[in-house]
C-alpha cells in the first residue's frame, strides 16, 4: 500500500479547508450569501484529488476533465442564480474561480507536486486576503503608469530574451556582452519600477528608503542612475531621493562585508573595520535627510511621476560596457603587479568583481590582507566617484547639494583607511 495517497488526498482537503476559511470569513464580514464555504471548498479540493486518483486506475483523464466541467457547470449556475434573487449583475467571480483553482489543486496534489500546490495556495490566499490593500492600489494608478508597466514588460519579456549571450572583444578582453548589457537596462529599469510601487503604497519617504536598501543589496549604481535621473521631473522628492542613494551607498559597503565573510570566515575580524566604517558616515546623514524631510513634508505636493525611462538606462548601459572594458583593459596589462592600479579602474565599474578577485588570491596566493584592504578601499573611492559623478552631471541642483555632504564624506573616511594601512 502507498501510504503517500493518503498525504496527497489529506494535502488536498487541507487545502480547500483552508481557502474556505478565508473566503468564508470574507463573506462574513460584508454580511452577505456567499455560494460556497469552508466545507465546499474542502469538498472540491478533496474531489479534485480523488478524480485524479480515479484517472490513474483507469489510465485516463476523463475523470478529472468531466469533474472540472460538472464543477464549472454548478459554479456558473449559483452564479446565475445570485444575480437573480439579489438583482445584482455585476457580481464578482472571485469565490467561483477560487473553487475551480482548489479543484485544480486537488490534482495538483495527487500528482505530487505538493509544494507547487502549496506555493499556489499562498499566492491564491494572498490575492484573497489583501482585497482591500490592492484595489487601493489599483486606484492609485495611472494610465500612464499601466503603459509604462507594459513597455518594462514588452523590453523585459520579448526583447531581452534575443539578444544574443556571447563576449565579444578583442583577445582576452572579450566583455562586451550584448545580453548583459540588455539585462543591466532591464535591472535599472526594474529597481526605478519597484521603487515607484514602493512610493505609491507606502509614501516617498518609506517608499524611497526601501528602495535605496534594496538597491544597495543589488546595484548602488544602478540605484544612484535611477533615482538621479528622477530627480529631474520630481524636483520637490530631492531630498528623500538623496536619502535613498545614501543608503544604497551604505548597503554595498554591508553586502561586501557578508560576500567576504562568506567566502572566507577568516577575514572577518581584519576585513570588519576597514569595510564597515565607512557605511557609518553614510547612516547617519540618511537618518538626518530623513528627519529633514518629515519636517518639510506637508509642504510638498503628493504627485510622484512615472517611472519608466528607456533610454537615460540605455546610456548608461553603454557607459557602464565602456567603464568595465577599461577596468579588464587595466587588470591585463598591469596584471597582480599593478593590483591597486587595477582595482581603481575596476572599482569605477564594479565592486563585486575586485572583491570576488583579491580573496580569491588571497586564498590561492597568499596575497597579504593588507593588499587585499587597500585593493578594497581603493576600488570603494573610485566607486564612490562614480557614482558621485552621476548625482553631479545628472542630478537635480537640490539633490546635489543634498548629496555632496554624504560625498565628501565618503571619501575622507575611505581616504583615511587607505593611509591608515598604508
Amino acid at each position: 500500500m502507498d501510504v503517500t495517497v493518503f498525504y496527497r488526498l489529506g494535502l488536498a482537503l487541507g487545502i480547500g479547508f483552508i481557502i474556505g476559511l478565508q473566503r468564508e470569513h470574507s463573506y462574513f464580514d460584508a454580511n452577505d450569501p456567499h455560494p460556497a464555504g469552508v466545507r465546499t471548498f474542502a469538498l472540491s479540493g478533496l474531489l479534485g484529488a480523488s478524480l485524479s486518483f480515479l484517472g490513474s486506475l483507469m489510465d485516463s483523464n476523463m475523470p478529472f476533465l468531466f469533474g472540472f466541467v460538472v464543477v464549472g457547470l454548478l459554479l456558473m449556475v449559483a452564479h446565475l442564480s445570485h444575480c437573480h434573487l439579489t438583482k445584482d449583475s455585476q457580481a464578482g467571480l472571485t469565490t467561483s474561480i477560487s473553487m475551480l483553482l482548489v479543484f485544480i489543486l486537488g490534482a495538483i496534489c495527487w500528482y505530487n507536486r505538493l509544494l507547487e500546490a502549496c506555493a499556489i495556495m499562498v499566492g491564491l490566499l494572498s490575492l484573497l486576503s489583501f482585497k482591500e490593500q490592492i484595489h487601493s492600489f489599483a486606484k492609485k494608478i495611472s494610465k500612464d503608469d499601466v503603459l509604462a508597466t507594459i513597455k518594462f514588460a514588452v523590453i523585459a519579456g520579448l526583447v531581452l530574451p534575443f539578444l544574443p549571450n556571447k563576449f565579444y572583444g578583442p583577445a582576452g578582453l572579450e566583455v562586451l556582452n550584448p545580453f548583459n548589457i540588455g539585462l543591466f537596462v532591464v535591472f535599472i529599469s526594474g529597481i526605478s519600477f519597484i521603487g515607484y510601487v514602493l512610493v505609491k503604497v507606502v509614501g516617498p519617504g518609506k517608499g524611497i528608503g526601501i528602495t535605496g536598501i534594496l538597491g544597495g543589496l543589488a546595484s548602488s549604481t544602478a540605484l544612484t542612475l535611477n533615482l538621479t535621473q528622477r530627480s529631474k521631473d520630481n524636483q520637490a522628492y530631492s531630498g528623500s531621493l538623496a536619502m535613498g542613494v545614501v543608503l544604497a551607498w551604505s548597503v554595498m559597503y554591508f553586502r561586501l562585508f557578508i560576500i567576504c565573510s562568506v567566502l572566507n570566515p577568516l577575514l572577518i575580524g581584519p576585513l570588519a573595520l576597514p569595510i564597515l566604517v565607512p557605511l557609518l558616515p553614510g547612516v547617519f546623514y540618511a537618518v538626518y535627510l530623513k528627519y529633514k524631510e518629515d519636517k518639510v513634508r506637508q509642504l510638498k505636493p503628493s504627485n510622484f511621476t512615472n517611472p519608466f525611462e528607456l533610454m537615460p538606462a540605455i546610456k548608461f548601459g553603454f557607459i557602464f560596457t565602456a567603464v568595465l572594458f577599461i577596468a579588464n583593459a587595466a587588470r591585463v596589462y598591469f596584471g597582480n603587479e599593478g593590483l591597486l592600479i587595477s582595482s581603481f579602474f575596476a572599482g569605477f565599474a564594479d565592486m563585486d568583481a575586485i572583491v570576488l578577485s583579491v580573496i580569491q588570491m588571497n586564498a590561492t596566493t597568499a596575497l597579504p590582507i593588507k593588499e587585499v584592504i587597500l585593493a578594497i578601499l581603493i576600488a570603494g573611492i573610485a566607486n564612490t566617484l562614480t557614482k558621485g559623478g552621476l548625482v553631479l552631471f545628472f542630478g537635480e541642483k537640490s539633490m546635489k547639494k543634498a548629496i555632496a555632504p554624504a560625498l565628501i564624506l565618503n571619501l575622507m573616511v575611505t581616504s583615511l583607511l587607505i593611509v591608515l594601512y598604508l
